[in-house]
């Protein structure tokens, strides 16, 4: 599955994925991920201030609903010139 409906910026790793807000399945933790190279942050605060990304810290994951997003308060962070290119 590819996820991407609360991307936050191009991802500085990769240089080609999104960041994107996403949801651990078994925890239901928020984090943040880019949905190409798989790097992760432990929120959007900590990608922002660029701090080093982890990879495999977290299990499988899938994309939160919006009402979850606006509940952490997480939406402020979504990018609305990246989600305008989502079809």
């Amino acid at each position: 599955m590819y996820l991407q409906q609360y991307p936050i910026s191009t991802c500085p790793i990769c240089k080609q994925g999104w960041v994107v807000i996403v949801k651990e399945v078994v925890s239901n933790k928020y984090f943040v991920n880019c949905n190409d190279c798989e790097t992760e942050w432990e929120n959007p605060e900590s990608f922002l201030m660029k701090e080093s990304g982890t990879h495999f810290k977290f299990g499988r994951v899938i994309e939160p609903e919006e009402v979850e997003v606006k509940a952490i308060g997480w939406e402020k962070y979504v990018s609305k010139e990246l989600k305008s290119r989502i079809t």
